[in-house]
């Protein structure tokens, strides 16, 4: 493990505009801002990729008027071709499992 393997290698980024739940976004945003150096963006995908290694698909109940606001993100391209693969396989959205990615890593931080 050399100096550098923390870092992601160039890969194409996609611009996706997807649903996230409010609260979930905003807890996000608040790690970016006060605890890691890197943007919200970032941490969505290191998300959803911890959810593709893992396959930790765990449903949970959306709280009781908790919006869900359109973000337009970055994601790279492997992710997005693997969140792909996941929909069809286990029948969400891709919305879903990146909220469901998200949470995962909330519920873990």
């Amino acid at each position: 493990m050399g100096a550098f393997s923390r870092f992601w290698k160039r890969e194409t980024l996609l611009k996706k505009t997807i649903e996230i739940d409010n609260s979930l976004y905003e807890k996000l945003n608040e790690l970016s801002s006060t605890i890691y150096q890197t943007s919200t963006n970032q941490l969505i995908n290191a998300c959803i990729e911890e959810l593709i290694e893992t396959k930790n698909i765990k449903i949970y109940e959306k709280p009781e008027g908790e919006l869900s606001i359109q973000h337009s993100l970055l994601i790279r391209e492997s992710l997005f071709n693997a969140l792909e693969e996941m929909r069809e396989k286990y029948n969400l959205s891709i919305y879903k499992l990146v909220n469901i990615a998200i949470k995962n890593a909330l519920e873990e931080q």
